[in-house]
């Protein structure tokens, strides 16, 4: 739950400053008639981290779209099966971007931005970073539902309450 605090405030403050960037940027251009050449560049690079830590934090959240009409009417034994094969999807989506991601920031760690000069790694670090916690938070969901199938409980607690308190 101290996680899930720690990346709102994260993804919040990330927020605040790329709106803050785009309002400074709207001001200089059209009252003070004067292009900021940064704006664009900051503001890619926020919006980068809060798009690929929003996404984890979403799955963390249990909050991203899904239809389970015809889940929970499969028998016990096919709900945990589908809901582990579920957790190996998500795992596995999260190490192809992390090894990927991985590999990009590499590729790109000499390469940098034509205003700030900073490296172009910075840009794409967010997706290693975010498809590693991916990974091994589905790895942890796999684990927390082998053990609550092997209780005879549905591999996830279905209440709300329960998946900030579990986390």
């Amino acid at each position: 739950m101290i996680i899930n605090k720690i990346l709102e405030a994260l993804i919040a403050a990330l927020l605040v400053a790329a709106v803050g960037v785009a309002f400074i940027a709207v001001i200089y251009r059209y009252v003070l008639d004067s292009a900021l050449s940064w704006s664009f560049e900051v503001s890619l690079a926020l919006l980068t981290y809060i798009t690929f830590l929003g996404g984890y934090l979403a799955l963390r959240r249990n909050a991203h779209l899904k239809v389970d009409m015809l889940v929970r009417r499969l028998p016990f034994w096919a709900r945990g099966a589908l809901f582990l094969f579920n957790q190996a999807v998500i795992a596995t989506i999260g190490w192809i971007m992390a090894w990927h991601g991985g590999r990009q920031v590499l590729r790109f760690v000499d390469q940098t931005t034509n205003v700030l000069e900073i490296s172009t790694a910075w840009y794409y670090i967010a997706i290693p970073i975010a498809g590693g916690l991916i990974c091994l938070d589905a790895l942890w969901n796999a684990v927390r539902g082998l053990l609550r199938l092997a209780r005879g409980q549905e591999p996830v607690d279905p209440s709300p309450d329960s998946l900030s308190a579990e986390i």
